[in-house]
């Protein structure tokens, strides 16, 4: 039997092409942690060309914590400068391993 789990994984599209630096990158992850405790935050890279993809995952610890970043699907990163500080938050939902 399969147990179940609660979803405290996100997904954060973005134009994560204009963040280049640690530091920018940090204020994404900063603006995140507002709403709880992150236990992972992940840039996507392409694998051929390691250029961003556009989205970062990130982890809560608490579900409740995922949930209230969710309540905003359309967020604006004030630390972040135009047209970089546009994010988008989505639930990650893991895909069905075949058995």
């Amino acid at each position: 039997m399969k147990s179940f789990q609660l979803v405290r994984d996100l997904v954060i599209k973005h134009h994560v092409h204009g963040i280049k630096d640690i530091q920018q990158s940090l204020r994404l992850l900063n603006h995140m942690k507002k709403f709880g405790k992150v236990t992972a935050f992940k840039f996507m890279r392409d694998p051929v060309t390691s250029e961003r993809t556009g989205m970062a995952f990130i982890t809560y610890k608490q579900y409740s914590d995922a949930q209230d970043a969710l309540k905003s699907r359309r967020q604006t990163v004030p630390e972040l400068t135009a047209p970089f500080n546009e994010i988008e938050v989505t639930p990650y939902q893991r895909q069905a391993r075949k058995e």
